[in-house]
């Protein structure tokens, strides 16, 4: 194997609860076998380049973890899963995750990894403005797929009576109206800077009061 899976689980616990995450057992197994499955059919499928390969755990799979903490609940719709992160990665850590990828390919690899690891998720093949309606307050998350403004605007057509979105950004200048950017993640364990963004669709808290 090439990608960088912890040499024990003990270490793989150590950097996630500095994400603020407890990772069980089985999720950890169930991450190894994602990643070996991933590496098998990477170039094929066209999921992540070589480089990639090198850094799946430290880059893809703890920036995927990072989210957790900022989940309301387990359910999630995953936008632009591609290959399966946040998505894959949130469903092999318990949550009942919905991921939304145009590109069929890497729905079909998504489809095997879920076989391959035992967990139950929904995975639809089309974009997230076609995948609709989702139903009041869903939770979105998504991943070096758009801005968080472009994110909004694809939602919204979809979710008009509100809904909450998850997203990494590089930059806290990297925002959108009613969002509010987390501190930054932390270097170790993920190793470039990055910020959480949370955004509530208005609806949402007009639904509360």
């Amino acid at each position: 194997m090439k990608h960088d899976l912890p040499l024990s689980f003990s270490e793989a616990c150590g950097q996630c609860s500095l994400l603020g995450v407890r990772l069980s057992e089985e999720s950890y197994l169930k991450i190894g076998k994602f990643l070996d499955l991933l590496e098998g059919s990477a170039e094929k499928a066209n999921l992540v380049g070589p480089l990639e390969i090198e850094r799946l755990w430290i880059r893809h799979v703890l920036e995927s973890i990072a989210f957790m903490p900022f989940l309301d609940g387990l359910d999630v719709f995953d936008v632009g899963t591609g290959a399966g992160f946040p998505g894959m990665v949130l469903s092999l850590c318990g949550h009942n995750v919905t991921m939304i990828e145009s590109r069929r390919k890497r729905c079909a690899f998504l489809e095997t990894a879920a076989r391959h690891c035992g967990v139950s998720c929904r995975i639809l093949n089309s974009r997230v403005e076609d995948a609709g309606p989702f139903p009041s307050g869903s939770q979105f998350t998504s991943r070096a797929v758009k801005r968080p403004s472009e994110m909004v605007e694809l939602i919204l057509p979809s979710a008009p009576e509100g809904f909450s979105l998850i997203t990494r950004v590089s930059e806290k200048t990297e925002t959108c109206s009613n969002a509010i950017i987390s501190e930054e993640l932390p270097i170790p364990p993920l190793d470039r800077t990055g910020f959480i963004l949370q955004y509530r669709h208005p609806c949402i808290d007009e639904e509360t009061n």
